[in-house]
């Protein structure tokens, strides 16, 4: 286990890098109510209910990635009052291994969003674990469990730091890889991967069509090679890297700093670690998001290779990777 990676958002326990459990707080419904009102909540870790919301029991989604891989979501289930009921009369009891339920997905996960509101079961595999979810034939829930799913487009989506490394969509044409112990997080629209002492920003913006690769990074790094420690170039078809590293002075304290970029004739990504000021496209479109320190720009031929070290990333445009249909 890498010492910068978070453990459990909830017990605090060391994550596993194939098999992944992900719990979701609260009902989407509730969790929309105002702070005061969810306070006056009944139940508990794995009951909740609010007069006029309805009641809701945690039950368990195992969920099969490509790769071998796996993540288990706790997802809560609404049900009628007799059913929470009867879930609670028996919940400590033998006669949990016989409870059966029915009602509706209260949470919309991430990349399948159709699923809240879906009819679905619940029943009990194990006395010592939650219920598990059951599908209805030939719905959507059906496919998510059992079908495989690409394992970077469920992960990217888990705002919470994992234990391995992740390819992120930056825009629909530019992706990067988002490493180990970064958690994902937005403010002001801007996408951020944070970590313990690791921030990194990414943007992306338009390119003039009369602007080469080469030219639009040497407008946008500005006076980067004149007062950089050191720099690297490279070319991997048609995307152009540059990237530069200095060491500056914060407070009196020293901060190492890397400013990266990949460009093409029609657009460009830019790294910057510690983030700098945002800045903006031809069009006036702010875009971004973050990744680690100590980052270096490398080539991309295949971005299904095993993963660089810690503190890496690699940025490639979409045509190397597997494009994603669904919004970020």
């Amino acid at each position: 286990m890498l010492d910068h990676v978070a453990g459990c958002s909830c017990c605090g326990e060391p994550l596993d890098g194939v098999d992944l459990d992900i719990r979701s707080s609260l009902p989407d419904a509730i969790l929309a109510l105002p702070a005061e009102q969810r306070a006056s909540a009944w139940g508990n870790s794995d009951f909740q209910r609010i007069e006029g919301v309805g009641g809701f029991l945690r039950c368990l989604m195992p969920v099969h990635l490509t790769g071998g891989a796996s993540v288990t979501y706790s997802v809560w289930l609404k049900l009628d009052d007799e059913q929470l009921r009867h879930a609670n009369a028996v919940w400590t009891t033998p006669g949990y291994t016989d409870l059966t339920l029915r009602g509706e997905v209260a949470n919309a996960i991430k990349p399948w969003p159709g699923l809240l509101g879906e009819i679905a079961g619940a029943q009990v595999r194990d006395a010592g674990t939650l219920p598990y979810l059951v599908a209805e034939r030939n719905s959507l829930l059906s496919r998510v469990l059992t079908e495989a799913w690409d394992r970077d487009d469920v992960l990217s989506r888990i705002w919470h730091p994992l234990p391995l490394s992740v390819r992120q969509q930056i825009t629909a044409s530019w992706s990067v890889e988002r490493t180990a112990g970064l958690g994902s997080r937005t403010a002001d629209g801007i996408m951020m991967f944070v970590g313990r002492g690791r921030t990194v920003h990414i943007e992306a913006f338009d390119t003039s069509k009369a602007m080469t690769a080469d030219a639009a990074i040497a407008e946008f790094s500005g006076g980067l090679p004149e007062r950089c420690d050191g720099e690297l170039s490279e070319q991997d078809g048609e995307v152009v890297r540059r990237a530069f590293w200095l060491t500056v002075v914060v407070d009196g304290k020293p901060q190492h700093e890397l400013h990266g970029y990949a460009a093409t004739s029609v657009s460009r990504a830019c790294t910057t670690t510690p983030p700098t000021k945002r800045g903006l496209n031809r069009s006036g479109d702010r875009r971004g998001t973050t990744i680690p320190n100590k980052t270096r720009v490398i080539p991309v031929s295949n971005p299904r290779q095993s993963h660089p070290g810690k503190g890496s990333a690699r940025i490639c445009r979409e045509s190397d990777a597997t494009q994603r249909d669904e919004d970020r």
